[in-house]
């Protein structure tokens, strides 16, 4: 039994007494009620605590920083069961070891990408790839596949190479290159599902630079032209997102107007190392003057995302992410489009603001439970996707409004997921269809035997969980 230090001891006693914790998501709208909240010092620690409570089968989350719009990071609320409801936060584990012979870096669970990214950047290193933002921790940005923009790189999840794993009665499992070599493309997007990841070993690159080149552009609302000018850029660029078209919604007259200009950014290595200053204005979540024509230089992970003090808006909004064929561009883009259009009725609340679209593309990849998997593509596919997200925002936190907007955002991937392939991003907005989710996902069955036998009491299963992959052997436990 390891030694645990005093603070963490009485942590693990309120747990165990049922000291009450809620959780939020970062906008507040998503939320759950624990028995207690678990903080272990270290690795051992996290073990001791899954062994102890094994007899009594508790239900388990992890929880990271709650950057995310749906339920996949809720724990089983303490009203829904009978069970004790624990959450475990791994927030102590920031041990770090950096190869660079081997150029890799292996980091417990308690980094966030932000000060993941600035160890980096002081032993002239940089990520491969990244998602928009740095708020999220590391572990859980990758176990639900958050990614950037580029069509020739994949998500933060293809960059693992190997993984401490921790199932639900406290046992080890190393998975690697090496070791249970088979299963890396399982544990890379483990939807939190498998256990609990205490720590992960990473490719890097040296220091990178790039320049990122914003422009705006004139909207159309002949969606054809709109869109088939939209591809070319495209094809003319490895790194783009493109943030439009954008509509607004007008309180006296409750309608909704498309604005006349959008804009978009791509990215081009440079040899350039002057001047930093992408970090100034990176417009993420609606910071800065986003729609003037400019250019910036920095480091890989400075022009690519924003740092925390980046996410300047807080109001309450729905968000849909989707994935499909890359070959399908213009007809998902125009077909969404008009579909949105079509629901403007449903909208005509005060408390709404914008509708953004934002458009990216993403390199497919092995991991069983990606979104950009490429299990069941045809060979005319290029195995590289597109990527549609739309966001819903207020102008208040009103709820009503919020639930209108989820209600609609659940509505695109029965319409449009089998007809085009596309998948959703995990933990934003995805109705639940386990039969869709096994088309969309080949490798759900061989995915599901393996959380059968790290959970075999269905401790980390919640009804996100349950719901979204189908878990029947859990439907008494949830």
């Amino acid at each position: 039994m390891v030694a645990f230090k005093l603070p963490l001891l009485l942590v693990l006693l309120h747990a165990v007494f049922g000291s009450a914790h809620r959780w939020f998501n970062w906008q507040f709208e998503v939320t759950c009620e624990s028995d207690g909240y678990v903080a272990p010092h270290n690795e051992q620690a996290v073990a001791n605590f899954l062994k102890n409570q094994y007899p009594n089968a508790p239900h388990i989350k992890v929880v990271g920083n709650g950057h995310g719009f749906g339920n996949l990071t809720t724990c089983v609320d303490t009203s829904l069961t009978q069970k004790k409801s624990f959450i475990v936060s791994l927030t102590n584990l920031k041990d770090i070891s950096i190869d660079k012979t081997n150029m890799t870096v292996t980091f417990g669970a308690g980094w966030d990408v932000y000060d993941l990214i600035e160890e980096l950047r002081a032993n002239d290193l940089s990520f491969q790839n990244l998602g928009v933002e740095r708020v999220q921790n590391m572990i859980g940005a990758a176990s639900t596949g958050t990614h950037g923009s580029a069509q020739d790189l994949g998500n933060i999840a293809t960059q693992i190479i190997g993984l401490r794993v921790l199932d639900a009665q406290g046992n080890l499992r190393i998975v690697n290159e090496t070791m249970n070599a088979q299963e890396l493309d399982a544990f890379r997007i483990s939807l939190g599902a498998l256990g609990l990841i205490t720590e992960a070993t990473i490719k890097v690159q040296p220091t990178t630079f790039f320049k990122r080149t914003t422009v705006v552009l004139n909207s159309t609302n002949d969606w054809n032209q709109f869109y088939t000018e939209m591809e070319q850029m495209y094809k003319e660029h490895e790194r783009l997102t493109v943030w439009g078209p954008h509509f607004d919604y007008f309180e006296n007259n409750k309608t909704w107007g498309l604005e006349p200009t959008y804009f978009a950014s791509y990215w081009e290595p440079t040899n350039y190392t002057g001047a930093r200053n992408c970090s100034d204005n990176y417009c993420a979540n609606g910071c800065g003057n986003c729609k003037q024509n400019y250019f910036c230089y920095d480091e890989i992970a400075y022009a690519n995302s924003c740092p925390p003090q980046g996410v300047c808006s807080h109001e309450f909004y729905a968000e849909i992410e989707h994935f499909f064929p890359i070959e399908e561009f213009v007809n998902v883009a125009t077909n969404y489009t008009t579909y949105q259009q079509s629901q403007n009725s449903r909208m005509n609340t005060d408390y709404n603001g914008l509708v953004i679209y934002q458009w990216r593309a993403l390199r497919g990849d092995s991991a069983w439970m990606s979104p950009v998997n490429t299990y069941n593509l045809g060979p005319e596919s290029s195995g590289v996707f597109g990527i549609i997200e739309i966001d819903w925002l207020q102008s208040y936190n009103n709820f009503p409004a919020l639930w209108d907007n989820q209600a609609l955002a659940d509505e695109f991937m029965p319409k449009f997921g089998e007809k085009f392939n596309a998948r959703s991003h995990w933990n934003k907005m995805n109705p639940a269809n386990a039969t869709l989710i096994k088309e969309l996902f080949p490798k759900l069955p061989d995915f599901l035997a393996i959380q059968e036998r790290q959970d075999p009491q269905c401790q980390f299963v919640n009804e996100f969980l349950y719901t979204q992959l189908g878990i029947e052997r859990c439907a008494n436990y949830v």
